[in-house]
């Protein structure tokens, strides 16, 4: 970073900081309006995508000084702290992004130990552990962006087991983790692993296909990635029929021309491809 930029930064959070010195002389009612400022400001710099990912980072950093204020626990700081994480994933600073995430993982851990210690409803116990469940894999994203492909393996493997002691959880959430996590076995070599989660995650996607209740662009985008991701071990073990028939399945999801001889150039998937050898 010049040193240019880094003095705007420097002065931009003074300001904040002064910001924040003279709220605390003011009623306690003036807080929020700040921190509903920044974070509407951020949001306006956030939906102009990548142009102002710069100004969308120092104000959510703004929003997130302010919330701290109602506590760690409180929604709106948890809110922020991950949209300032997933703006650091979206611009690919994995190594940022993944303090914010571990601690976003740490507060839904701790949110639903509250709720189990006061005896909340099974729905807010559930719909929090989702939420863990979620932040677990947004870290275990980050992990495969930085190559750390055992700690991403382990944290899909720690949602799958939250998953787990829900009961039956055959939904589009465990479906995502399972084919994500079959994504990093086979990078890690671990092919008949990988192909029985493919096999689970495609089971899944096919029993809630008709599923009124499925968000429909979520459940195309996971089926779309599954089977892209299963077509290519398949491909790559010598198994090309099998993997050109999923990737013909993908392709009608995705409107294009359902013609075999066009897969392989539309893919990028050449004859020669070879999956990494184990424990590269």
């Amino acid at each position: 970073m010049n040193s240019l930029k880094k003095s705007q930064i420097n002065w931009f959070y003074l300001f904040a900081s002064f910001s924040v010195c003279l709220s605390t002389a003011t009623p306690a009612f003036t807080a929020p309006s700040l921190y509903d400022d920044y974070s509407k400001k951020a949001k306006e710099y956030m939906d102009q995508r990548q142009s102002r990912f710069p100004e969308a980072e120092k104000f959510l950093r703004a929003a997130l000084f302010q919330a701290k204020r109602f506590g760690t626990d409180d929604s709106r700081y948890r809110t922020t702290l991950r949209d300032l994480a997933e703006l650091n994933y979206q611009k690919a600073d994995f190594k940022d992004a993944i303090p914010l995430f571990s601690q976003s993982v740490s507060l839904a851990k701790h949110s639903v130990a509250k709720l189990k210690a006061k005896h909340a409803s099974q729905a807010e116990i559930e719909n929090e552990t989702r939420e863990w469940v979620a932040d677990l894999a947004d870290l275990a994203d980050c992990y495969r962006g930085t190559s750390k492909y055992q700690l991403a393996a382990s944290d899909y493997q720690k949602g799958i087991k939250l998953l787990d002691g829900l009961g039956k959880e055959d939904t589009l959430q465990r479906a995502e983790l399972e084919s994500e996590l079959a994504d990093v076995y086979t990078v890690l070599g671990r092919y008949d692993e990988a192909e029985k989660l493919y096999q689970k995650a495609m089971a899944r996607l096919t029993e809630m296909k008709n599923d009124p209740a499925v968000n429909k662009k979520n459940y195309e985008s996971v089926s779309i990635d599954t089977l892209q991701d299963y077509a290519i071990l398949l491909r790559s073990t010598n198994r090309v029929k099998e993997g050109d028939h999923l990737l013909s399945e993908m392709r009608k999801m995705l409107g294009l021309p359902e013609d075999p001889a066009t897969i392989r150039d539309a893919h990028a998937f050449g004859e020669t491809k070879k999956l990494p050898e184990a424990g590269q």
